[in-house]
Parts: C-alpha cells; sequence; structure tokens
C-alpha cells in the first residue's frame, strides 16, 4: 500500500508541473539558494560538512537522482525542488551528531516523498479554485498543518538514521531546547514541540 501511495504522489506531482501556475506557486513555497553564496573547495567548514554528507549518506542512501551542494548560507539546510539538498557550511557550528541530524533531517525530506506531497496539495488548490487568488487562499489555509506534519515526520526520519548510527538523538532534542519554547509558525512546529517529539520518537 505504501510503495501505491508514493507512486500515486509522484504522478499527480508529475501532472502537476504541466500547469505553469503549479510550478509558481510551489517555488514561491520553496526555500531557494538565490541568499546562499559559493564557498571555496578547500575551506574548512565545506569539508567538514562534505565529511557529514558522505557519513549521513553511508547510513541512508541517496534517492536516484538526488544530490547535495554545500554553500554558504542564512539557513541550515533545505531541499530545493524536490532533487537538491543544500546544505549552509554554517552547520559546522554544531557538534558532530548535530549536524548529522540536521543534514538527515532535509534527507529525509526527500525520501518521505514531501516535495511530490506538496506539488499534489497545490495541485488541488489550483484545480479546484476559480482563479489564482483563490488557489492562495486555499493553499493559505492547509499548508501549516501539511507543512508541520512534514516537519515532524522528517525529525523522526532522522532520530531513527541516528539511533542506527549509534548518536545520542538527545543532541538534536538540544538543538531546539537552546531556541526557547517558542511557537508554531507558518511552516515550523515550535522548537519546545520539536523537542518533545524527537526525545518521543528515540524512545520507540
Amino acid at each position: 500500500m505504501k510503495t501505491i501511495a508514493t507512486l500515486a504522489a509522484l504522478l499527480i506531482a508529475a501532472t502537476a508541473h504541466a500547469n505553469p501556475l503549479v510550478d509558481k506557486l510551489v517555488d514561491q513555497l520553496e526555500a531557494s539558494p538565490s541568499a546562499c553564496g559559493p564557498i571555496p573547495a578547500s575551506h574548512p567548514k565545506r569539508q567538514t560538512i562534505e565529511a557529514d554528507i558522505e557519513r549521513v549518506t553511508r547510513q541512508v542512501p541517496l534517492p536516484p537522482g538526488v544530490h547535495f551542494e554545500v554553500l554558504d548560507c542564512p539557513v541550515d539546510g533545505f531541499v530545493h525542488k524536490g532533487r537538491t539538498i543544500v546544505i549552509s557550511a554554517r552547520l559546522a557550528r554544531m557538534s558532530p551528531a548535530q549536524r548529522f541530524f540536521i543534514i538527515a533531517h532535509e534527507l529525509g525530506h526527500l525520501k518521505l516523498q514531501h516535495h511530490a506531497a506538496i506539488l499534489s496539495f497545490v495541485s488541488r488548490a489550483v484545480s479546484s479554485s476559480p482563479d489564482e487568488s483563490g488557489a492562495r487562499a486555499l493553499i493559505a489555509s492547509g499548508l501549516a498543518a501539511i507543512s508541520h506534519q512534514a516537519e515532524l515526520d522528517a525529525d523522526a526520519f532522522a532520530v531513527r538514521a541516528m539511533l542506527d548510527a549509534g548518536l545520542d538523538a538527545d543532541e538534536a532534542a538540544r538543538i531546539f531546547d537552546g531556541m526557547g519554547e517558542g511557537s508554531d509558525n507558518g511552516t515550523h512546529p515550535s522548537p519546545g514541540r520539536r523537542a518533545r517529539a524527537i526525545r518521543s520518537a528515540a524512545l520507540n
């Protein structure tokens, strides 16, 4: 059943690409490397992150057609267009276990077909709306719930990868402990909620 659901999501995603409005709206929802800059291959931070990526992908193989890029970005990592995982060299400030978690989290988004899910969600909003304004309203009303669950699922995926690699998953929870309790926003659950979910996932 899981394979059938995955194939159905991919078919919907492929169909969505035939609609320029769907592509436009999805592009606006996703993070972009436009705010990132290059970092030399010889830079120690880049070399650290590339070694981390190699370690993670030994544990969790990359899906076909997916690749990593290490750049100098203001955020730690994100997935671009469902096939490029961008990791910022700034991640080198964290502990090795925390870096593993962030990289595995972004890889988890792809393994769990979150890009395809967003494509199908936006496609449904466009097909059931009379115009772009209506589609945007539908997307705004439903995006947070989908995005929050995707983040929690990617966290749980990364925790499992950490445990399989013999790492302390509580290191991941401490990333969010340092941010305070906070509150949910339009795309991410609160730091406190994520820390609790990570610790719960580590016990299951």
